[in-house]
Order: structure tokens, then C-alpha cells, then sequence
């Protein structure tokens, strides 16, 4: 159960690095966001299209 939380943690975080890169956001924004709430940025990512930024 914990690799399963681990590995979901790290490719959601991932994606999410990944959705803000293809934006155009900042490296160091991106790195913040990311390693503080992973799955939390992802959710915000695909739920509101990213326009929130």
C-alpha cells in the first residue's frame, strides 16, 4: 500500500509538472508548487484547465 501511495504521489506530481510546463509557468513556480502539494496541483491542473494562473 505504501509503493502504491508513493508511485501515485510521484506521477501525479509529474503530470502536474508537466500540464505547467507545456503553460508556460515559471521553473521555480513550478518546483514550488510541486513538491509542496503534488496531487493537490494535479487536481487544480485538470479540474479548472489551469486557468486559474
Amino acid at each position: 500500500m505504501k509503493k502504491l501511495l508513493f508511485w501515485t504521489t510521484v506521477l501525479s506530481g509529474t503530470a502536474a509538472a508537466y500540464l505547467l510546463y507545456k503553460r508556460g509557468v515559471p521553473v521555480g513556480t513550478i518546483a514550488s508548487d510541486v513538491l509542496t502539494h503534488p496531487i493537490g496541483t494535479l487536481v487544480h491542473e485538470l479540474g479548472a484547465g489551469g486557468a486559474a494562473r
